[in-house]
């Protein structure tokens, strides 16, 4: 029931934001009297938008000429631009999304300009964070790089090269939209006065998100004559840091409308008590965040369940059998495995793919199997099968640290058609015998390797073959990261553990590639299970929720985790803490955090999320866990807890078990399940 003037809801999760938006529409509508057509609301996605104009003419009716405008915000600024273009005489071409049939498209422009310039190709990982680094700058208005830490090489030239490309071309992407918009509205006077006469009132969906240019824009259009801007938001579920989403643009929203009113809804209709008080309480661990009170009148159920497994095979066993379990008690339950990284969904394709249970995969977008050094590992193996194999044997022989040169491959070439490769470089080559006999070691190398079980094979190429060797080489030169590829090498080793031959793996390898592209919400009838990154999931709500790979160099990461004892740098850790908190505030009744002890043959701590969640649900038992309660413990049998207290960050139990008075970590003993309170 706001009306005029500047208002910001902080809507919590679950709270009903959306039914807030369109019902306050109608209000505005039936008993302000405001035109719909004066009503702009804004939303961050097609979705969104979508599920707002359909609920909102399901609800309160109207036909489609006179319903209220709902509209993505770059389909707005594309409207602007579209309005100055009429006026100029000139159109621009826009690069984003699929390349058509003489189309220019963005991906392989920068392509082109980055090998141009930095004289090499860009893979796939390199051109997604490049093209993430454009929206960074943008979004943020930045026009100065120095002092920025961007990982694309002579970022600042490829910027420069690609701005002058469009330009003279005449081409705009999905970023340009925003920022030409402002633009125009800052310097033609008429097509912003337009606009203002045109809507009276603004409401924005998901207000957190808005970025610098974003919020320059909103405040031009609105102007100072009211100030008619009804944003809805939840700045603990700010996440878009990486695009140049500003949480603080809402924090200190007071400073640009003095007349702000503030509403908080801060009752949850999702998730039970539990999860709602748990998740509550981590989210104040950030300091820049507006004060709430997470309340529920959804009943007590499950606390999360913080699970400890050894490594990544005991994690899918875990999630295989807890996901069955879910389904046996509901078959129509919704259920979630969220992750911080899409690298994550290739394991959990392989094995749900292989148990049977029917799931999607809200997004796809893999470049893991394409990538230079899952190839390369793959074609050690190729060649171990098919010793006639050039084309592979091609990709590593300057790999493996056998003294092979450039010359001695073309020179084998003109035997391509008669003999296996490494028998054509002893032939075609003057080599002196020691030579000659290293190469028949290595032909004797690959046979065995195609005898070997996958798993051990991948150990010999790392070992044996010493490929790593080449690929650290290549990281201190390119400036990569050599933990980065060596994780994608874990997933490789995961996925062989179930096949039994070098020919299988590589066969299970082009299934995955094949599931990957083309996997849809389609795929399956029926009830599947949802896979998502923790960022896609975000609006979206299951009755069952797992969390995986649940260590810190997966989240918060190592890079946020570093910055931990400064205060004037930990945004990237407030960001990851609030990632984390939208991950958990997706359960409906069922919440389960899994942390594997070991990953990749290396043992890696647990997230120090999962260590706050432990510490706020163990703070609860214990205050619960009183002198005279009953326990069962797995080894010394039935005790009665003697004394509960606090040595620092731990909870102590002493505990009677007939006459013998034993000091049990209570976090310890919870996790491995050793004891039970009865």
């Amino acid at each position: 029931m706001h009306g005029k003037g500047p208002a910001l809801v902080l809507s919590g999760p679950g709270s009903g934001k959306t039914t807030v938006i369109t019902a306050r529409t109608a209000y505005l509508i039936e008993v302000c009297g405001a035109s719909p057509l004066s009503i702009l609301t804004v939303t961050f996605n097609k979705a969104a938008q979508l599920e707002m104009k359909n609920r909102y003419a399901r609800i309160f009716g109207g036909d489609s000429q006179h319903l209220p405008v709902f509209s993505t915000l770059h389909s707005f600024c594309y409207g602007v631009v579209r309005d100055y273009e009429r006026r100029q005489g000139k159109q621009l071409k826009l690069i984003e999304g699929e390349p058509d049939e003489g189309w220019a498209n963005k991906q392989r422009i920068l392509r082109e300009l980055y090998k141009e310039i930095n004289e090499c190709a860009i893979n796939d990982d390199e051109l997604e964070t490049l093209i993430n680094e454009i929206g960074f700058v943008k979004n943020k208005m930045i026009r100065d790089f120095k002092g920025l830490e961007l990982q694309t090489k002579n970022f600042e030239a490829v910027y420069k090269a690609y701005e002058a490309y469009k330009r003279k071309h005449l081409l705009m992407d999905f970023d340009d939209m925003l920022v030409y918009s402002l633009s125009i509205l800052q310097k033609c006077p008429d097509i912003l006065n337009a606009y203002r006469s045109r809507y009276t009132y603004y409401q924005v969906d998901e207000g957190q998100d808005l970025s610098k240019v974003q919020f320059e824009i909103l405040k031009l259009l609105i102007g100072s004559k009211e100030n008619n801007l009804f944003l809805v938001a939840d700045d603990d579920q700010s996440i878009y840091g990486f695009r140049g989403a500003e949480p603080q643009g809402i924090l200190t929203l007071k400073e640009t409308f003095k007349d702000l009113k503030i509403y908080k809804l801060e009752e949850n209709f999702r998730s039970s008590r539990n999860i709602v008080e748990v998740t509550s309480q981590f989210i104040k661990g950030n300091r820049e965040r507006y004060d709430k009170a997470h309340t529920t009148r959804n009943r007590e159920q499950y606390p999360p369940f913080i699970v400890g497994v050894e490594d990544e095979r005991e994690q899918y066993t875990f999630l295989v059998h807890n996901i069955r379990q879910q389904l046996g008690i509901n078959s129509h339950a919704r259920i979630a495995v969220l992750y911080r990284n899409n690298l994550s969904s290739i394991p959990l394709v392989d094995i749900l793919d292989r148990e049977g249970i029917p799931f999607v995969l809200k997004q796809n977008r893999v470049h893991f199997f394409q990538h230079w050094l899952v190839q390369d590992i793959l074609a050690f193996f190729r060649v171990a099968l098919d010793p006639c194999d050039y084309e592979s044997f091609s990709r590593i022989y300057l790999k493996m640290n056998r003294y092979l040169s450039r010359a001695m491959m073309e020179n084998a070439l003109c035997f391509r058609e008669e003999l296996p490769v490494i028998e054509a470089i002893i032939k075609s080559n003057d080599l002196k015998p020691f030579q000659v006999n290293k190469l028949y070691d290595l032909i004797k190398e690959f046979k065995g390797l195609a005898r070997m079980s996958p798993i051990r094979g991948l150990f010999t190429i790392e070992k044996d073959f010493m490929y790593f060797a080449s690929v650290k080489d290549y990281c201190d030169r390119m400036g990569l990261s050599m933990d980065a590829l060596y994780g994608m090498f874990g997933i490789m080793k995961t996925l062989a553990l179930h096949c039994a031959t070098p020919a299988a793996f590589l066969e299970r390898m082009a299934e995955l590639e094949h599931k990957f592209q083309s996997l849809d919400h389609a795929a399956y009838t029926g009830n599947p299970v949802t896979l998502s990154t923790l960022h896609s999931s975000k609006g979206l709500e299951y009755d069952c929720v797992f969390m995986v790979d649940l260590t810190n160099p997966e989240i918060p990461g190592i890079k946020a985790l570093s910055q931990f004892e400064d205060e004037e740098k930990d945004a990237l850790l407030e960001e990851e803490r609030r990632l984390f908190y939208v991950g958990m505030t997706r359960a409906r009744t069922w919440l389960y955090l899994v942390s594997p002890s070991v990953v990749n043959h290396e043992t890696v701590p647990r997230s120090t999320f999962v260590n706050e969640v432990a510490a706020i649900l163990h703070k609860d038992l214990a205050d619960a866990l009183g002198e005279g309660v009953l326990i069962q413990h797995k080894k010394y049998g039935r005790g009665v807890i003697a004394r509960v207290m606090q040595q620092g960050q731990r909870t102590l139990l002493e505990v009677d078990f007939k006459g013998k008075v034993r000091r049990l970590d209570l976090e310890i003993c919870l996790e491995s399940g050793i004891i039970t309170p009865l």
